[in-house]
């Protein structure tokens, strides 16, 4: 490789990596303000819903139902698409699911792990509406896809 060519390369993996860090730092400037709204205008007690799309669940996914009260999961049930029927969550498993505050954590960790990271956020309150994170490109059955079905608050 000749020189010339050396420097354009050199130069366009750095151009890269500052666009990444870039990048990385508006995301995480985007998050922060949309949690420091979800802190102070965000309900402590509130019923939640989402869809978690995977590889077992493609394009149908169950409608997970979560209530937090206090800023503790309490009561966690899942809806199929061709049920009306509630699934409790299984007896001692509420520590497996989060609350608005884990999703939040859960975006930081991804964008300061350097995960591909996309997220949507409610105007009035801030939580997040939808969040794709893919913690590595080259693999399959990383990425976390939820999509928030539902956001009642409780309390007020």
């Amino acid at each position: 490789m000749s020189s010339a060519r050396r420097r354009i390369a050199t130069g366009l993996v750095a151009a890269g990596a500052c666009a990444w860090a870039l990048g990385a730092a508006a995301q995480d400037g985007e998050l922060q303000q949309h949690w420091a709204r979800w802190r102070t205008e965000g309900p402590a007690s509130y019923v939640y819903g989402y869809n978690k799309y995977c590889d077992c669940h493609p394009t149908d996914p169950p409608e997970t139902v979560v209530t937090v009260a206090n800023g503790a999961v309490t009561r966690v049930y899942h809806l199929h698409a061709d049920s009306p029927r509630e699934v409790p969550a299984r007896e001692g498993s509420l520590d497996l699911y989060w609350t608005i505050e884990d999703l939040f954590e859960l975006l930081e960790s991804a964008v300061q792990r350097g995960a591909v990271v996309r997220a949507r956020y409610d105007d009035a309150l801030g939580y997040p509406l939808s969040l794709f994170i893919d913690y590595d490109s080259d693999l399959v059955g990383d990425e976390v896809d939820l999509r928030i079905t539902r956001f009642e608050p409780l309390e007020r």
